[in-house]
């Protein structure tokens, strides 16, 4: 058990510290060479709109192709003390919807529309898209209440210009003195988020192992008997808990066998993504942000980002389940 948690631990640190290493670095040298200015056109709306700082409107940005690196970009401000607690988790909720859009082109299109059918795929894909849109939305409220004008400075220009101000060595020529800047400041951030990231996935790992979150899934059956749904609504269920795209592959083909219809599917799917929850985001989000943002404001990011989530997801289950 302990050797098998090991294992979990290391292999999922090893794929994801080098898309955080990645991200830092990137971003790092990015704004050590003045290149931030360059996204002012991106940025400077959502600044405005939300009363965040521009680093924070970037990381929004950023989570359009990678939410490691837009977090990884969060987690570097709030060390430095640019941005407030308040700050990142209103931002990290305003780029729920960017985020999702990573996935159109590399799971969602080319995985979901193939397995479950253009019309039933689509309305799946625009369910996932609302919740995120919601959340985003959910977001831009929080940052107007908890920030008033606090972030974005009243002159017009963005935070991030006056906190990232390059070096004038670097931008007049000497890229190389950006460079060693920015590996030093990454090798700072690996150094101490990779040992907390692994710990927590040793933890969650050895929860797992025990049936902790798995005995969670002894609900989907009475709940779907109460509700009156098929037998297959609680089989798909189940199935996505354990690994979603065998929850997708087995209800596409109880979608062609006629056996489950449309709405079927979508309840099934959505039901199991409810009752998988505190499992997905113990296993994937919670080390991720612990490592980022320390225990308790990584806890408190996927706690509210979980339940808004979790809401939704009830909200339009009971919504189709109605209709």
């Amino acid at each position: 058990m302990i050797y098998t948690s090991l294992i979990y631990a290391v292999h999922y640190v090893v794929k994801i510290a080098p898309v955080i290493a990645i991200g830092i670095l990137v971003t790092n040298y990015a704004v050590n060479i003045g290149l931030m200015r360059k996204f002012d056109r991106l940025v400077l709306p959502i600044s405005k709109r939300a009363n965040i700082s521009g680093v924070s409107a970037l990381s929004v940005v950023t989570s359009m192709f990678s939410a490691t690196a837009a977090y990884s970009m969060l987690s570097e401000e709030l060390t430095a003390k640019r941005v407030s607690e308040r700050e990142v988790i209103a931002t990290t909720l305003i780029g729920s919807f960017p985020g999702i859009l990573s996935h159109l082109f590399t799971y969602f299109l080319p995985v979901v529309i193939p397995i479950l059918g253009f019309t039933t795929g689509m309305i799946y894909i625009c369910l996932r898209g609302l919740v995120a849109l919601i959340k985003t939305c959910f977001g831009f409220v929080l940052a107007r209440i908890w920030l008033g004008g606090d972030a974005f400075l009243p002159d017009g220009s963005s935070a991030h210009h006056q906190a990232y101000k390059p070096d004038n060595g670097s931008v007049s020529g000497n890229r190389s003195s950006a460079w060693n800047k920015s590996v030093k400041t990454t090798y700072r951030m690996l150094r101490r988020i990779v040992p907390v990231m692994f710990v927590t996935l040793f933890l969650v790992a050895l929860l797992m192992e025990r049936g902790v979150f798995q005995a969670v899934s002894g609900i989907i059956e009475p709940v779907t008997n109460i509700l009156g749904l098929e037998s297959e609504v609680a089989l798909v269920s189940a199935t996505e808990i354990l690994n979603t795209y065998s929850g997708l592959v087995l209800a596409g083909s109880f979608f062609d066998a006629s056996v489950l219809s449309t709405k079927g599917v979508l309840i099934a799917l959505m039901l199991g993504n409810v009752i998988s929850f505190s499992a997905r985001f113990a296993k994937h989000s919670l080390p991720l942000h612990v490592s980022l943002f320390g225990p308790k404001l990584g806890s408190k990011i996927v706690a509210i980002n979980g339940a808004a989530t979790l809401v939704l997801d009830i909200v339009i289950i009971i919504a189709l389940i109605l209709i």
